[in-house]
């Protein structure tokens, strides 16, 4: 094994670490559960971080199963879920790769495998003039899933869509016009959107501090402003605006790219090609994005 393909992997285990090295291994086909075999629940991420070459990354699953993560196909580093569910991982970051999609596979310990929906894409950035990111070198790690919103678990820009602890963190949508819009918040309340200054619906902050709102076949093509207010219960209210035009629509014709990422002064934009059909596409923004 050359030293670009060894990674060393956290095992979270009755508090303390171990570091490993292991070999990449080919994804195997995931098993069916037969009768009398427990039901699991797939494995997940809960964060992630790069810090220089290396992404650390922690999630729950099964206890005393294994997660592994593959990068297309190849084994990229596996963790032991201690016996209170969770797990830690780092993995090595090609800061010269465009981007990367790593998928969540658990192996439990009578041999049933679960994918996981949840999927974690870095792309990484590479820093212009005119474009305020963390360093030279900063990725963007989003956790995606189809037909669900995307979480940014770390964002390139030094300065995010917040206001007075209200944030829009992305806008998930697809060819058709379907969207997702998702945050976060400090304060319970309502959440309104608006697309320009037609009211598109409502949702409220669970009490986890996140709110989404998900809607079929209302983007229309062309550019316009994204609204979201925070409604408080002494009816105090908070506002984020943002400039939103739909990314050229990818098809799935013989030949046409995968994933797409469009780098502007102000956002991020990535298309991707969905398992099964289809495309999802998400937005991140740089406050300078904010409109006033």
């Amino acid at each position: 094994m050359s030293e670009k393909q060894r990674v060393n992997i956290d095992e979270v285990q009755n508090d303390s670490e171990q570091i490993l090295t292991i070999n990449t291994l080919s994804p195997t086909t995931p098993t069916t559960p037969t009768f009398g075999q427990n039901i699991y629940t797939p494995a997940n991420v809960l964060s992630a971080q790069q810090i220089g070459n290396t992404i650390k990354s922690n999630g729950t699953g099964v206890p005393n199963s294994t997660v592994i993560l593959y990068n297309n196909s190849e084994e990229i580093g596996r963790s032991i879920v201690n016996a209170n569910g969770d797990w830690a991982m780092s993995l090595l970051n090609n800061i010269d790769d465009e981007y990367s999609v790593f998928d969540i596979l658990t192996v439990t310990s009578d041999g049933q495998q679960i994918y996981s929906d949840q999927s974690l894409f870095v792309a990484n950035i590479r820093e212009k003039p005119d474009m305020q990111t963390t360093n030279n070198n900063s990725a963007l790690l989003l956790l995606m899933a189809p037909g669900a919103n995307s979480r940014v678990l770390q964002s390139p820009f030094t300065k995010v869509t917040v206001k007075n602890g209200f944030a829009l963190e992305a806008i998930d949508y697809d060819n058709s016009g379907g969207v997702i819009f998702s945050g976060t918040s400090e304060h319970a309340g309502r959440v309104l959107i608006y697309a320009g200054q037609n009211l598109v619906g409502e949702s409220r902050v669970d009490n986890k501090g996140r709110w989404s709102l998900i809607f079929g076949n209302i983007m229309p093509l062309g550019e316009y402003t994204i609204s979201a207010k925070l409604v408080l219960a002494d009816e105090n209210a908070v506002s984020i605006t943002l400039p939103f035009k739909r990314m050229q629509p990818l098809f799935e014709a013989e030949g046409s790219p995968k994933i797409v990422i469009e780098h502007l002064d102000d956002r991020i934009q990535i298309g991707r090609a969905l398992f099964g059909g289809g495309y999802q596409y998400s937005v991140v923004y740089n406050s300078t994005a904010l409109v006033d």
